[in-house]
């Protein structure tokens, strides 16, 4: 029975690093480009300000750069981190600026877009897709796991 429980032991902890690994890169990179898309989508093409400065992906809320990627206890969390655009001066927001767009706060000036919580989006989308659990069976796969 106690070679038995070792085995068990080492196939969890094996199992463990692979899902570890693969939340960290395919599934990360995977989430990234859901939420890249849900910017584009929810915020940038509904939306026509009066003056046009966007940044999209060269900069702005869309752009995987500004996205830190925080994982554990098998949690996966991104956060845009874009940094306000300070045109005209002025103290920057210490909100961040995907939240003040995702709540449509009024005062930056963003209640005329109403609220456009692209982030939801993008996790509904990742997930209901099937791309999520494509991406880490894929990585599965490649630590030697066999799925059916």
């Amino acid at each position: 029975m106690t070679k038995m429980l070792a085995d068990l032991a080492a196939f969890v902890s094996k199992l463990e690093a692979a899902i570890d690994d693969t939340m960290q890169g395919a599934v990360a990179e995977g989430a990234k480009e859901a939420l890249q898309e849900a910017a584009y989508r929810q915020v940038y093409d509904t939306y026509t300000p009066q003056f046009l400065s966007r940044r999209g992906n060269a900069g702005g809320i869309a752009d995987p750069g500004n996205m830190t990627v925080n994982y554990g206890g098998m949690t996966l969390t991104i956060t845009d981190d874009a940094p306000w655009q300070q045109l005209w001066g002025g103290t920057v927001p210490g909100e961040r600026l995907a939240e003040a767009i995702a709540s449509g706060d009024s005062r930056y000036n963003m209640g005329k877009a109403g609220p456009r919580p692209f982030h939801q989006e993008a996790e509904r989308q990742f997930a209901g897709s099937g791309e999520f659990d494509r991406l880490l069976a894929q990585g599965l796969r490649a630590h030697g796991f066999v799925l059916k």
